[in-house]
């Protein structure tokens, strides 16, 4: 073979490798995917059969009713009744609408039922709570998270009953709204009273340290089922993943161009230049917005960014299980509204290996949606069984009067949540009553340990 037609061969070989190399480039597929302007107008809401909208009434639910008679108090042993009674306070029709009142006192007052909320609300629910005049309440920045119904001891018989909104957090348990209801109304409420058999008992936090001297019936009266209460144990199971297209969908405006990929922590990316989306094992989603948006100069007021809140996540569909609020805080340059996880009315508390799998969580600044974590899976109840009684109401204020681990400031909440705990498959998980203890921090611990000791270990 001469120099001509070796170089002739080469050649063609060269031509040969350089077509395939072409047509390798044209079928090539990167790793990152797009998703361009005709992918942005799917579907932007969840199944209705996986979740679905919400109103106020329905996510500001009281944690616990107390009824006070002569210096005892009770509350009510079926959670099904403290739901019927909560729906039928919606029907009260207030009027004589006070938001300048005298200073509370309940001296003269023989009977009182006390309605005590998870977190601080502002007084604007008020008006979607119950029938009220929503213009006078329209322009108040005021808030509650208790409220009293009471009536006069020398009003016999009484002819109508007062209802006091009080913030419990503030000095001195200061009223921010006082109203009147009918006498048919608050009687039909008290009449709760006469049937003990439906009540259990309650003991107060304050009478554990001494009757130290307290205002009111504010943040120090914390009440606890005075005997032991039998509580189920729950097995769950994960009923569906929660689709995240919708989510990123409703969240990720149009024109933007989406890019789709993995990153090395295992986690599902959605990202453009501005917003970003994270699907991690399939069981949470975080979303944050990196450049806040500059449009609205103006933060948002306690009541519109629960208002907000609830539009935002209706938007898409997303209350996918029995959510409620569970803090709200609005003030300077913090926005930020929790919704928590509820089960035969107690909330549920994460551990570390269920981190984000029982609350939603939303930040905002601007105005807009800053930040947004929220779980990807459905839960399903499959078994309640009752395995043992944890400790009474007693024994716990016992417990922490021998401790000598917490002063009665201290103590802002106490109470029997459950404690979500995944079993080995991840797709069963247990619910476990346990009792948690809120301190001034704001954070709820677990009293006790698997012993039955007091602890302090924080949780989420």
């Amino acid at each position: 073979m001469n120099i001509e037609t070796m170089k002739s061969v080469i050649l063609v070989i060269l031509i040969a490798f350089s077509l395939v190399l072409s047509v390798a480039l044209w079928n090539y597929q990167p790793e990152t995917e797009t998703v361009d302007d005709d992918g942005l107008i799917e579907d932007t809401q969840l199944d209705e059969d996986i979740g679905g909208e919400q109103t106020i009434p329905g996510l500001v639910i009281p944690d616990q009713v107390v009824f006070h008679e002569e210096g005892t108090s009770y509350s009510f042993k079926d959670s099904d009744d403290e739901w019927s009674f909560f729906q039928q306070i919606q029907e009260w029709e207030l009027s004589a609408m006070d938001l300048n009142p005298d200073p509370i006192n309940f001296e003269n007052h023989e009977n009182a039922v006390e309605v005590i909320f998870p977190t601080t609300i502002p007084l604007q629910t008020v008006g979607d709570l119950f029938m009220a005049d929503r213009e006078l309440l329209g322009n108040t920045t005021q808030s509650f998270d208790r409220m009293f119904l009471v009536h006069h001891a020398n009003d016999q018989p009484p002819t109508s009953y007062e209802l006091w909104f009080v913030d419990s957090e503030g000095d001195g348990d200061i009223a921010k709204l006082q109203a009147t209801i009918s006498a048919s109304a608050g009687e039909r409420a008290l009449s709760v009273l006469s049937n003990k058999d439906e009540l259990q008992e309650q003991v107060r936090v304050a009478d554990a340290f001494g009757n130290e001297e307290t205002e009111g019936m504010g943040a120090q009266h914390i009440y606890l089922p005075k005997e032991e209460v039998s509580i189920p144990r729950v097995v769950l199971q994960q009923t569906e993943s929660i689709p995240v297209t919708p989510l990123r969908n409703d969240l990720f405006p149009s024109p933007d161009l989406v890019s789709i990929y993995n990153t090395n922590s295992g986690a599902r990316r959605a990202k453009t230049a501005e917003r970003q989306l994270d699907a991690i094992d399939e069981r949470r989603m975080e979303y944050v917005v990196m450049i806040p948006n500059s449009a609205n100069s103006s933060n948002l007021g306690s009541y519109e960014l629960l208002t907000k809140s609830v539009e935002d996540v209706n938007s898409h569909l997303g209350w996918t299980n029995d959510f409620r609020l569970n803090e709200l805080l609005s003030y300077q340059n913090l926005n930020q509204v929790q919704y928590r996880m509820y089960h035969n009315d107690l909330p549920i508390m994460e551990n570390q290996d269920t981190t984000g799998l029982a609350n939603i969580l939303l930040s905002y600044e601007q105005g807009e949606i800053q930040t947004y974590n929220r779980p990807l899976i459905k839960f399903e109840s499959v078994n309640e069984q009752v395995l043992g009684n944890i400790p009474s109401g007693e024994e716990v204020l016992e417990d922490l009067q021998q401790s000598g681990n917490y002063d009665l400031e201290d103590i802002q909440g106490l109470e029997i949540r459950y404690k979500l705990e995944e079993q080995n498959n991840r797709l069963v998980f247990n619910l476990i009553p346990k009792w948690y203890i809120q301190t001034s921090t704001g954070s709820w611990n677990e009293l006790y340990g698997e012993n039955l000791t007091m602890q302090n270990e924080e949780v989420s």
